[in-house]
């Protein structure tokens, strides 16, 4: 699509390359080949900002001033990240929100159907 095409607070579905330009290699590299709706938040000049829900075992919990105090960590703001799971062992996997950022080129209108060549990645962090 072109700048002009794209609204922020529409859905579109992001068409990832399967050859990614060295700059892409790094944050879409898992996501090769991949199709997955994208909420556009902002746009700049080739780029479009946006939102999309993922689902992930990992989460996190912000310690209360008075935990960090009982753990008697210096005064601050802490953050405890990892994986949630059931007695088994087993994740248990929850949607959550992921910012990117992409070229606008990658985006086309949002449907139900998909590209042939292309996996479908919604809802998966990779």
């Amino acid at each position: 699509m072109l700048n002009g095409e794209v609204e922020v607070g529409t859905t579109y579905l992001v068409e990832v390359p399967h050859v990614l330009e060295a700059d892409h290699r790094l944050t879409f590299g898992a996501l090769r080949g991949a199709t997955f709706p994208l909420t556009v938040t902002a746009l700049e000049a080739s780029e479009a900002e946006g939102i999309r829900s993922v689902l992930s075992p990992t989460t996190a919990v912000t310690l209360t001033v008075e935990q960090c105090r009982e753990l008697g960590l210096p005064e601050g703001e802490y953050e405890i990240v990892g994986n949630l799971r059931m007695p088994d062992g087993t994740p248990i996997v929850l949607p959550r929100v992921q910012t990117l950022t992409v070229p606008i080129a990658w985006l086309v209108p949002f449907t139900d159907d998909r590209p042939s060549g292309h996996w479908d990645a919604t809802g998966s962090l990779w």
